[in-house]
């Protein structure tokens, strides 16, 4: 009876946490405007080490492991980028809005999906690689990757919070083996769940060409979906059996929806 007492008395606590951290990004350019003021390379180095790598999240601290010279390559784009940093940095306070709006929304996902496990969103800075990547129930997303792409607007990083987060839920695969068609049904889930919990449908352009180009898609996916040909169809890379970039997220979300309404299921399975 204690226990319940304590688990009831506790709900409110869990429920009430922080999920979304910005606190890397706006010690990045705490980061730059020092390192811009230093007289030289030896003298820039300090402020990437006490400004940014020092007081790392547990999110950007999860993005640096096993990396080396994290110190250097940060100090390089800074200096090599001046432009892309100086467009991110108007976009601060749209990403702290988006980081407000995906605390709710992720309320709203507990709500409708009481069994979610506890994660948390980072928004930072990384090395201009990857745009979203997941570090056990770490969603880490490098602003410098999603935010070159000048139409990328707030909804965007709402939804892709989302997308990130519910990856965090899913179980690990293994990504020596990991098909397409299991790399597809992974990101579509995704997808999927990202428009149930937030209601916003988000235009991109390979959404936009699988639409118009659904059997063509259909067919050069299924010549590879059994391969481990990822980089052809969920990342950034680009397909050279098709001439735009494109993913099998379109079908899989579409059927998944179509799934989902027929079944009437109320809620997302998440651990697939």
């Amino acid at each position: 009876m204690k226990t319940l007492i304590f688990l009831f008395l506790l709900l409110p606590l869990v429920c009430s946490a922080q999920h979304v951290f910005t606190t890397d990004l706006h010690n990045f350019w705490l980061m730059r405007d020092s390192v811009l003021a230093a007289a030289d390379s030896t003298s820039q180095l300090g402020p990437v080490n006490r400004l940014y790598i020092a007081k790392a999240s547990d999110g950007l601290k999860a993005f640096m492991r096993n990396k080396d010279d994290l110190d250097r390559k940060w100090l390089g784009l800074v200096k090599a980028y001046p432009a892309l940093w100086d467009s991110l940095k108007l976009k601060t306070p749209l990403i702290d809005q988006a980081a407000a709006r995906l605390e709710k929304q992720i309320r709203r996902f507990q709500a409708l999906y009481p069994e979610l496990r506890p994660a948390m969103t980072f928004f930072l800075v990384g090395l201009r690689q990857r745009g979203g990547t997941i570090r056990g129930n770490l969603s880490v997303i490098g602003l410098e990757v999603v935010l070159s792409d000048s139409s990328v607007n707030e909804d965007q990083l709402v939804y892709m919070g989302i997308h990130e987060y519910t990856h965090t839920q899913q179980k690990r695969p293994d990504f020596q083996k990991i098909n397409v068609l299991t790399s597809s049904i992974r990101e579509g889930a995704c997808d999927f769940v990202a428009h149930l919990v937030t209601g916003l449908t988000i235009k991109t352009p390979y959404m936009a060409y699988g639409r118009g180009h659904e059997k063509e898609v259909w067919l050069s996916f299924q010549k590879e979906m059994y391969t481990n040909h990822n980089d052809n169809w969920v990342s950034t890379g680009s397909n050279p059996a098709l001439p735009h970039l494109t993913s099998a997220i379109l079908w899989v979300t579409r059927s998944a929806r179509r799934t989902m309404t027929s079944s009437r299921i109320k809620r997302p399975h998440l651990n697939n």
